[in-house]
């Protein structure tokens, strides 16, 4: 799914329609994929109620409770105003056992309806509304949101995006339904992919509903349909080397986890052999909680006390990997910097695909023209902090972190992965949004466990294109799945892990 304006969006519409496709048949496929998607969500028939208003929404809304009818649930209407549905529509609706109640101010209708409802469809305003919504729709979305906000068993589902926030801007018009689930439809509106809408818009879910390709140079939504099959089904005769052979530099006295995660995500993500240049004491701290991993010793100093020699130890050894993954905790200590440059000089004039996060980051930062020979099997997996470092100057704070990732993969000649609520993915001429913002990941580590993944799918033979977007999203989707138990906080990185298999499978040809 491409990430479009509202303008844009209009015009794929009316690229659809002219193709042949009917006006109710691009209805009926919205509101059945609304439907679809509450019910995926909420598998147990309850009671829907769909807020009708005047625009294609509203319609959407009503086709949406129509099909949850269909499939057990109590289904009832709130026509407002202007409402978009006829009176044989209404009538229909109710003959096959729906309710339905029209608006009359200064009555109690409203809160009735919406107390006697468990799943709640805003369908108010459509994608054309402009301005801060007037009476009586300010009362309206006024009460739905106190009802959700007294009710904690009340969910709601804003059709294509909350009415009374702008999806261009992902910005409020004074008021604006807080839903807990957006079904966003047929195209990704650029304002819904930013941490400020995601306090109105909740999850985001995406749904096809059969339009026109959207612009050709706009940037993707990451989803599980978009990345099926990058992974093959391991032979029957694999061996360990089949999987690829995945060197690890990371980890120092201060942040010895780091080595930990980044190997320990690795093996989880499928590398055949995981490998960690370490000194002996890193060893040993490793060693005592990751029995699967083998080693490439280094001096006693380690990076930032032995540079030198521990550039003598890695660089003649890279030619025995298919991927290496840099920086995790591995400090800018003394000449740590150093190490790093010299591996990925190496690296890039082998042809070696390299993960680089972290101080990885923050050595290429303090070595300028670092983009002149680092190489193009690169991914670089900064977050703001670390890529303002890189850049030398102050990011513009309201760049879409795809838009970002995209300029500088093309500046750079790399893959860049800006990480963030909405991650985003830059790879020559082409950008990907993971919409799928969860804060449980907000925690030290977790970051290392993503270098890992990446660099065990770079082992593995996947592009690093590929492997920036499969890695970010099993990575979400690790996080996703335990998301529940950690809600008032408390994840540790390490939670992460035994996750990462079973998302990577669904990805599975």
């Amino acid at each position: 799914m491409k990430v479009i304006s509202v303008a844009e969006m209009r015009d794929l519409e009316r690229q659809t329609l002219a193709s042949g496709t009917s006006e109710q048949e691009l209805q009926d496929r919205a509101g059945s994929a609304v439907a679809e998607a509450v019910a995926a969500r909420w598998p147990t028939p309850a009671v829907v109620l769909a807020l009708v208003g005047t625009g294609r929404n509203g319609r959407d809304a009503w086709i949406a409770a129509r099909r949850l009818r269909q499939f057990g649930w109590q289904a009832g209407l709130y026509l407002c105003p202007g409402h978009s549905i006829t009176a044989a529509e209404k009538d229909e609706f109710t003959r096959a056992g729906g309710k339905a109640v029209d608006h009359s101010e200064g009555t109690s209708e409203l809160d009735h309806a919406l107390s006697d409802a468990t799943v709640i469809l805003d369908g108010l305003l459509g994608l054309g509304a402009r301005g801060e919504p007037r009476q009586p729709l300010r009362g309206i979305i006024q009460a739905l949101n106190e009802q959700r906000r007294t009710e904690r068993g009340t969910k709601v589902v804003a059709v294509d995006t909350p009415s009374g926030l702008d999806p261009d801007t992902g910005r409020a018009r004074g008021i604006a339904v807080i839903a807990d689930l957006t079904v966003v439809l047929g195209g990704a509106k650029q304002g819904l992919l930013s941490a400020a809408a995601s306090s109105w818009t909740g999850e985001l879910a995406f749904a096809d509903i059969g339009l026109a390709p959207g612009p050709s140079e706009a940037a993707e939504v990451v989803t599980l349909t978009s990345l099926a099959g990058m992974l093959s089904r391991t032979p029957l005769g694999a061996h360990k080397g089949t999987l690829g052979r995945l060197l690890v530099l990371a980890g120092s006295a201060r942040y010895a986890g780091a080595a930990y995660l980044v190997t320990a995500a690795a093996v989880r993500a499928g590398a055949g052999l995981v490998v960690l240049a370490a000194p002996p004491w890193l060893r040993d701290v490793v060693a005592s909680r990751l029995a699967e991993i083998t080693f490439l010793p280094l001096p006693d100093g380690g990076p930032a006390a032995q540079g030198r020699e521990c550039v003598e130890r890695l660089t003649p050894q890279l030619n025995r990997f298919d991927a290496v993954a840099v920086g995790p905790g591995l400090s800018t200590d003394g000449s740590a910097g150093d190490v790093v440059e010299a591996v990925l000089r190496h690296a890039a004039v082998a042809g070696l695909p390299v993960v680089v996060d972290a101080d990885g980051l923050n050595a290429l930062a303090t070595r300028p023209g670092w983009e002149n020979w680092i190489g193009q099997k690169v991914v670089l997996t900064p977050h703001l902090g670390e890529l303002a470092r890189l850049v030398g100057t102050n990011l513009a704070p309201d760049e879409p972190a795809w838009e970002l990732a995209g300029r500088l993969s093309r500046a750079w000649g790399v893959t860049v992965v800006v990480k963030g609520p909405f991650t985003g993915i830059g790879s020559g001429r082409n950008a990907w949004v993971h919409a799928r913002p969860n804060p449980v990941l907000a925690t030290a580590g977790t970051g290392d466990v993503l270098t890992g993944i990446v660099g065990a799918l770079l082992a593995r033979g996947l592009t690093p294109s590929a492997a920036a977007r499969l890695g970010v999203w099993a990575h979400g989707a690790a996080a996703a799945n335990i998301s529940a138990d950690f809600g008032a906080g408390g994840l540790a990185a390490s939670d992460l892990l035994p996750q990462i298999p079973r998302v990577l499978a669904q990805a599975v040809s």
